[in-house]
């Protein structure tokens, strides 16, 4: 089991592909509560014939470990910054879902010596009220024990062996709590990032669609990209994966 010490954690990643001469590798970034393989493995046969790919575990996720109970967005991103140069590389392509890509938006913003560009995939950049109202409710775990068993069951198959058979509740509460306190960027935030970004939401997104936060990124982003496919919900990579696939890569190829 491939694992490298990042700021502490023991970060267990995997890695695809061929490293292409002059061509920066990918870091796929998954959203909160899942791990790399579940939110990657059915796109990273089609990246990694372009690109070196890494999928990590971010830390208290899958098979890496949390050694400060914690769960912070910069904290995330200062570790993928570390892993892209404990795997040898000075910049990497950042590509993330859901709060990955928030974490993937921090990378950008804040440690953009890293970064070659980044693809961010229902994400939000500040914290709305609709957030402050709905997350607790979605992450308490008196509710998931009686409505959403499935999900309960698959955050223990994927955290427990490193994390223990109880963590499905820490994680939960590490991430509400953080879904509604950060990221807080401002329009004049996002105005000096010099970045290049996909910035990626399905129209129907329930999360981040109410508060059209893909077009607050985009439009405060410097030549930042927007895609918003209709009839799409939060998933957009599993739901029209040849075409997201097909609109990375493009992005990449002209902006990479």
């Amino acid at each position: 089991m491939p694992t490298i010490n990042i700021n502490g954690a023991n970060i267990y990643y995997q890695s695809y592909g061929d490293a292409v001469p002059g061509r920066a590798p990918m870091v796929l970034i998954h959203g909160s509560t899942i791990d790399s393989h579940t939110d990657w493995d059915s796109l990273i046969p089609a990246l990694a014939q372009h690109y070196k790919v890494f999928a990590p575990d971010c830390r208290g996720h899958g098979k890496s470990n949390n050694p400060n109970m914690s769960y912070a967005f910069k904290e995330l991103a200062d570790d993928v910054a570390g892993f892209v140069r404990a795997i040898g590389y000075e910049r990497a392509h950042i590509i993330g879902h859901s709060n990955g890509g928030n974490v993937a938006l921090v990378v950008g913003v804040e440690r953009p010596e890293v970064t070659q560009t980044c693809v961010l995939q229902a994400a939000n950049a500040y914290v709305t009220r609709y957030l402050i109202d709905r997350e607790p409710k979605v992450f308490d775990t008196e509710r998931v024990t009686r409505e959403a068993t499935e999900w309960r069951d698959e955050m223990i198959e994927l955290h427990s062996e490193v994390n223990g058979q109880e963590y499905w509740k820490d994680l939960l509460w590490l991430t509400m709590k953080e879904i509604i306190s950060e990221p807080n960027y401002s329009p004049q935030d996002l105005a000096r990032v010099n970045v290049p970004m996909l910035v990626i939401m399905g129209a129907e997104d329930t999360v981040n669609a109410p508060d059209e936060h893909a077009q607050y990124i985009a439009n405060n982003i410097p030549n930042a990209e927007l895609w918003i496919p209709e009839k799409t919900g939060h998933n957009v990579h599993k739901e029209r994966e040849q075409e997201w696939v097909e609109k990375v890569l493009g992005f990449l190829e002209r902006r990479g």
